[in-house]
Formats: structure tokens, C-alpha cells, sequence
């Protein structure tokens, strides 16, 4: 349903379904991995049976949890870089909060200069939701957790020594072994934060760079709340037989368009954990409304928009994955300082785990430097 469609006033659904729209079933078909509460050597190694048809992939991977999980592993943890070529497209597309890159080559060089600043990175994985098959593709929502020291020269200046701890989560559309785009965010406000330094002025710096290439550090996303563009309708749900797709559909129009903070209620335990950028933890109704009303207050008009769904069954309960993008201008004082006029959009991705209805647990990720850069911008770089 679009804004300013009719809406029929109905109570939320107490009926969650467990379907994947997208052609995997949420019940983890045929045995496929689930990587929770499990022995992760078993995951992060070689197997010698399918558990999937995985037609055009490499014999040592079961079903495609375990290729995402295993092949990451091979590349990062055992340093595998030239695997790269062999399981992503020579022309695949790499979407980051800086822009897409093209090309496999691209991706051998962003690896190796994450691993030369933090040459001890370990990543533990922490969901992984999916949908396809090998006819038509598979698409993965990857959520794991690094941990890292700053040992080498990164972007953000010369080598701290410090600790490091930030989640990450990276999309995949992958066919025949092979990924064809990537979708990759990480918080990299909490890493600028926890290697001692100062995310505006990092920012700053990074926009300047950006600017004295010739590139545009500001992202020009089209918010739908612009002048002439209808305002926001409620959406309600019927009754029962309600996908877990629709349900989060209407969350995220709700809370993030129509701001009906006080239907947060209707999707949220009381306690529900909420793990969010930069690297901030939250519990409960009280603080997860004050979350949202913060990033709101820098951007009023901002307009969200619902971009990619996938799912799984998991051994302690059932995980939904959300790509989403947040346009708006910054035009209030909130979470990014004072207002700049800037126009920023946010790459945002989300892991939502539910007890019947209702989530406990949700992990987002979005790249604060990417947003302070576009804040910081100089105006009239912008053409304005």
C-alpha cells in the first residue's frame, strides 16, 4: 500500500505466519544450517554431503548457510584472499553508505586494506537469513560480530592499537558460487569511537577528501515527505494470517513514516533488546522510542523505505532480515549536532529474532562516519 492509500482500521494481527515470500521456507528446508547454538567448527569447516542443491558450487560447501559461513571464513579468518576471485563475479556490484564499487577487483582491495589495519580481525557469526535457490539465485543476510586490533594505516589515520569490537552485516545475491552484488555496512562510528578518535572530525577529514577528488560525499536521496508529495496514512494489519514480511512492512511505515511511536507496543516485548549503531545497546519500549526520536529530530522529514526481505527458522526462535534506506534532510538539532541543511541518506540493515509476535531481539547497523560526512559537507559543494 502506498502513502495516501486507504487504510481499513483493523487490530494488529495475533497470528504470525511463517512464510518466506522469496521461495525458501522459513523452517530451514532439507537440513539447511542454522548457525545459532551450534558447534561453530562444524560451520566454519569443509562437508562432505549436501544438504541443498547447491548446483555450480563448490563441492565443499552443504547448503548455502554453510557456503556464506565457510567461504568467509576461508577469505578472512585463513587469509584466503585469491578466493575472492573464485567466489565473486569478475563485474559483481559492491553497494557501501560511500558508494558502489565495480568489479572483483575492488573487492581484493577494500580486503586487503581492512586486514593490513586490523591484521587480527576474527569475526563470530551471529545470524544468517536467506531466501532462493540455486535456479534463481540465492540472496544472504550475513549479521556477524569483529572483533579486531588497529595494527596498520586505515582510513581514518595512522595505527592506534586499540580494541575494536563492531557488527557488521553484508547482503549477498549469489548464483553458481559466485556473488553477483553485495550489500555491506558496517558500524563504523563505534569503530572510529573505540580506536579513540572524534567521528566529526574523522568525518570532516573524509568529506574534504572526497571533495578534493571530485566526488560528492552527500548521497542526494529523494525523501517522499519533499513539498508536494502526500503526507503518511496509518496501515493496520488484519486479523490473522498475517507473513512476516507485511507485519514488519507496516512497522516500518508506521514507527519510521507515519511516527506512531506509540504503536511500538504492538511489535516490541516489553524488554526487548535492541543492539544499534554506533554500537549502542537498548532495552525496553522507553528506550527504543528515544532512539528513533533522536535520529527523527536531526532529520524531520526523513522517509524510509522498505528494500529487501528474507528469513529463516532458527534454533531459538524465528530471525526476519530488513535492507532499508532513511532519506531526509538534516534540518534538526538531534544525534548528528547542530543542523547543517544537508540532504543524507542512511544504508541501513536489520535482524529482527521473534517470540510469537512479537521481537526480542533486534540487531541494526548503519555507518555513522558515512552520515557525519554528508552532514559535514561544505553547502556549496552540494550545488545548492
Amino acid at each position: 500500500m502506498a502513502d495516501g492509500e486507504e487504510a481499513v482500521a483493523k487490530p494488529a494481527t495475533t497470528a504470525l505466519a511463517r512464510s518466506n515470500q522469496g521461495g525458501a521456507a522459513a523452517n530451514s528446508p532439507n537440513g539447511v544450517s542454522r548457525v545459532r547454538h551450534i558447534d561453530i567448527n562444524d560451520l566454519l569447516s569443509p562437508r562432505t554431503e549436501r544438504r541443498q542443491s547447491l548446483n555450480g558450487y563448490q563441492e565443499c560447501y552443504s547448503d548455502i548457510v554453510h557456503y556464506i559461513a565457510y567461504c568467509t571464513h576461508r577469505i578472512w579468518a585463513e587469509k584466503g584472499i585469491g578466493l575472492i576471485y573464485d567466489h565473486y563475479d569478475p563485474a559483481c556490484l559492491v553497494h557501501t553508505p560511500y558508494g558502489t564499487s565495480a568489479g572483483v577487483d575492488d573487492v581484493v582491495a577494500s580486503t586487503l586494506q581492512m586486514m593490513q589495519a586490523f591484521p587480527d580481525r576474527s569475526s563470530r557469526l551471529v545470524n544468517v537469513a536467506w531466501c532462493g535457490d540455486d535456479r534463481q539465485g540465492f540472496y544472504t543476510s550475513h549479521l556477524g560480530q569483529s572483533r579486531m586490533t588497529n595494527l596498520g594505516p586505515s582510513a581514518y589515520g595512522p595505527a592506534t592499537g586499540r580494541k575494536v569490537s563492531i557488527r557488521h552485516i553484508a547482503d549477498c545475491e549469489s548464483v553458481a558460487n559466485r556473488i553477483t552484488r553485495e550489500w555491506l555496512v558496517r558500524d563504523n562510528g563505534a569503530l572510529v569511537r573505540q580506536i579513540g578518535l572524534d567521528p566529526h572530525e574523522v568525518a570532516k577529514k573524509m568529506a574534504a577528501a572526497e571533495l578534493a577528488r571530485g566526488a560528492d560525499p552527500v548521497r542526494h536521496g529523494l525523501t517522499e515527505r519533499d513539498p508536494g508529495q502526500r503526507l503518511p496514512v496509518s496501515r493496520y494489519l488484519p486479523a490473522a494470517n498475517v507473513s512476516a514480511e507485511e507485519r514488519l512492512r507496516v512497522m516500518f511505515h508506521e514507527i519510521w513514516n507515519a511516527r506512531r511511536l506509540d504503536r511500538l507496543k504492538e511489535f516490541y516485548a516489553p524488554n526487548a533488546y535492541v543492539h544499534t549503531a554506533p554500537g549502542r545497546d537498548i532495552q525496553g519500549l522507553n528506550g527504543i522510542t528515544w532512539q528513533i526520536i533522536r535520529l527523527l529530530a536531526a532529520m524531520p522529514n526523513a522517509a524510509i523505505s522498505f528494500d529487501h526481505f528474507c528469513d529463516v527458522q532458527e534454533t531459538d526462535g524465528y530471525i526476519a532480515a530488513v535492507r532499508w534506506t532513511l532519506n531526509g534532510t538534516h534540518t534538526g538539532n538531534g544525534m548528528f549536532g547542530g543542523p547543517s541543511g544537508n540532504p543524507v541518506s542512511i544504508l541501513g540493515m536489520s535482524h529482527f529474532r521473534f517470540e510469537g509476535d512479537l521481537i526480542v531481539q533486534e540487531w541494526t547497523v548503519w555507518d555513522e562516519i558515512s552520515v557525519l560526512m554528508q552532514v559535514h559537507a561544505p553547502v556549496n559543494a552540494l550545488g545548492v
